[in-house]
């Protein structure tokens, strides 16, 4: 690695993963991902923007967690995992869990919530798409916390070497030597932050919904992590696949193709009326008047 960059190299601010006791950095991040997403979708029932009263905010994210642990487990499993044997599947202390798996697994457990009360799955998806990508960024944060899914070799000027550590094991103070892409926090930043605020004022500004959200949260999601993918290592029992892409990518790019069908059949879908326990809106469309969805305070 040349002089220059090897002085310009930004030393890894290593934070232990285990905060204390059995308490890891990861697991908070799970509980901060979803106190963000009640946040979102408390607010978005306020506003009358979400088919869910805000005071039942709460038991309907039960839906969402359920999904997200049990498809991103049976999804790092069935696509990712190495070693597939049956006692493995429950050996949560090693870790393993898929992004695309969790997104399929609230998928479904929201499609049967909708059908069970009666709502459109477009509308409820379509609060679901906002409130999840502040999850992914805290989720990220975390990954970079432990060291995990780092990026590729990079000799650039705000590359990391990332401490090795062995799950269930005390760090016994080895670095990697090789400096890389801090990729954890490119994901954290275009699939978390920028990604919320695309969407945010897609909903709340431009007075998108009707599913066009959840549409926008797929191509959105798919394109970003696609980009960050080309920074990130690739897994090493999976390598690169199809026209040197990772499985990632891959997944990503079925995202995309998704939601551009998606947006083609409900180009004409309309937002849903204003709740009636919305104060002041009952039964409006938002962006019309008498809307409290519209004006500078959206």
């Amino acid at each position: 690695m040349s002089l220059p960059a090897l002085l310009a190299e930004i030393p890894y601010p290593r934070i232990d993963p285990i905060l204390f006791g059995p308490i890891r950095w990861y697991g908070l991040s799970y509980i901060a991902a979803f106190g963000l997403a009640y946040l979102v979708l408390k607010n978005l029932a306020r506003r009358g923007r979400w088919p869910v009263h805000p005071d039942k905010v709460a038991d309907v994210l039960f839906w969402g967690i359920l999904g997200v642990f049990l498809g991103g487990r049976i999804g790092y499993m069935a696509f990712y995992a190495e070693d597939k044997s049956v006692g493995e599947w429950f050996n949560f202390r090693q870790g393993g869990m898929s992004f695309h798996g969790g997104l399929s697994g609230v998928v479904l457990a929201y499609f049967i919530y909708a059908l069970v009360s009666k709502i459109r799955f477009r509308d409820l998806g379509d609060g679901l798409a906002l409130a999840t990508p502040l999850g992914v960024a805290s989720v990220r944060i975390a990954n970079f916390i432990n060291a995990e899914l780092w990026g590729r070799p990079w000799d650039g000027p705000w590359a990391m070497r990332f401490p090795v550590y062995k799950i269930g094991e005390t760090w016994d103070g080895r670095w990697d030597v090789v400096p890389r892409h801090p990729s954890q926090l490119y994901q954290a930043l275009l699939e978390g932050l920028a990604l919320f605020f695309v969407l945010r004022f897609l909903m709340l500004k431009r007075m998108w919904g009707g599913g066009r959200i959840g549409c926008a949260f797929l191509v959105g999601y798919g394109a970003f992590r696609f980009i960050a993918e080309y920074f990130r290592e690739p897994d090493p029992q999976i390598g690169y696949e199809l026209l040197g892409m990772t499985r990632g990518q891959e997944f990503c790019l079925a995202m995309v193709v998704l939601g551009l069908v998606c947006f083609v059949l409900l180009r004409k879908s309309r937002p849903m009326p204003i709740a009636p326990w919305a104060e002041g809106g009952a039964g409006t469309t938002p962006g019309t008047p008498g809307s409290p969805a519209t004006g500078a305070g959206a």
